[in-house]
């Protein structure tokens, strides 16, 4: 009876602590973690859109705008088409307004080293006064000058130079001239790119048309098989707008002189840059000799015995031959077999051209 007792008592001891384990809140959650599996959170990450600033104009001054660039659209494409077609009706209702017409368009951008080159539609520079013109300029070099690390933008209309932009500056005064075919262009801008280009020296862009001009008109023309005319035609427009600086036919290091009679263009070069491009005129049915020489003789007026007369700042080369300033340098070969340089020109060659220096002829 003793022993039944006992192993009732046991029973009921080992019914009460398995009650006990189950109600636990341990044991639950432990249950019901391993019943069913833990979801575990998920992030999304939300990419901001690419934004571009447009500037337009309120109460005479430049206020920028933003736009949200599409996907798959180069962000400064996508600033001066908006740029063009204007603020929207909200935003003309705040009081922004455009130097821009409707109707106005963008043909092309790209970056080309430090510049843009901009070509726009015709009436995008057309059917405007002088200050809506400026005005429109400082639109495109403020909306450009936040897009990458280009200086300079050269804008066309229809592929043709109109003028030339420092990024971020307010543009000089438009002072137009009607080129071929009435494409307006700017002296100024035809300046700066033909110093941009080599040919032209930065203090000689002033805005008017000039000697030293027409001598870097020629040798742009002449370097890029153009009409030689010395004035700025269609051709030389078009030209202008996608031209790049002289390459050299020597690679080599060193300072040298290269003179390429067919095209009248004479290359002052360091290393493999060309420094310089002058136009020249040399020796009448090819009497000019072509290969490679060197300075030997200079004189700052050296007196030519054949022919009696001066010649100003002259680098001889081979023989009586030599590099030098003359009042006449037509944009064809006509000395004696010299190779005439213009005044003002024919300076910096001078001292460009030291003793022994390489000069080849081609």
């Amino acid at each position: 009876m003793a022993l039944r007792t006992l192993l009732l008592c046991f029973v009921v001891a080992a019914l009460a602590t398995t009650a006990s384990a189950v109600n636990r809140p341990e044991a639950k959650a432990e249950t019901a973690g391993a019943a069913r599996p833990t979801k575990q959170a998920v992030r999304t990450v939300v990419r901001a859109k690419p934004t571009v600033e447009v500037a337009f104009v309120r109460n005479g001054r430049l206020v920028r705008v933003e736009r949200t660039v599409p996907r798959g659209t180069p962000p400064a494409r996508h600033a001066l088409r908006e740029l063009l077609q204007g603020p929207t009706k909200l935003e003309r209702h705040e009081g922004l307004r455009s130097g821009f017409r409707p109707g106005a368009r963008l043909r092309s951008l790209r970056a080309v080293g430090d510049t843009w080159l901009v070509r726009v539609s015709r009436s995008a520079l057309g059917s405007a006064t002088a200050r809506t013109i400026d005005t429109r300029l400082a639109q495109i070099s403020a909306t450009l000058s936040r897009l990458g690390p280009q200086e300079w933008a050269a804008i066309a209309a229809e592929g043709r130079l109109a003028t030339v932009l420092r990024i971020g500056m307010r543009p000089s005064e438009w002072e137009a001239v009607s080129g071929e075919k009435g494409y307006p262009y700017t002296v100024r801008g035809i300046q700066l790119q033909l110093w941009r280009l080599g040919y032209l020296d930065r203090a000689s862009v002033t805005g008017s048309v000039d000697y030293l001009t027409e001598q870097a008109l020629l040798a742009f023309q002449g370097w890029n098989d153009l009409s030689r005319t010395g004035t700025v035609t269609g051709e030389t427009q078009l030209t202008l707008f996608r031209a790049s600086t002289p390459r050299p036919t020597t690679h080599r290091s060193g300072r040298r002189i290269e003179i390429h009679r067919d095209r009248g263009v004479l290359l002052m070069i360091d290393g493999n840059e060309v420094r310089r491009a002058v136009h020249t005129s040399t020796g009448a049915g090819g009497i000019t000799p072509t290969g490679s020489f060197r300075v030997y003789r200079k004189e700052s007026m050296s007196w030519s015995v054949p022919f009696s007369t001066w010649m100003p700042y002259a680098s001889y080369f081979v023989g009586g031959i030599a590099m030098h300033e003359y009042s006449y340098v037509p944009s064809y070969p006509a000395s004696h077999g010299c190779v005439r340089l213009p005044a003002g020109e024919a300076t910096r060659v001078y001292a460009f051209a030291e003793y022994g220096m390489p000069v080849y002829v081609y």
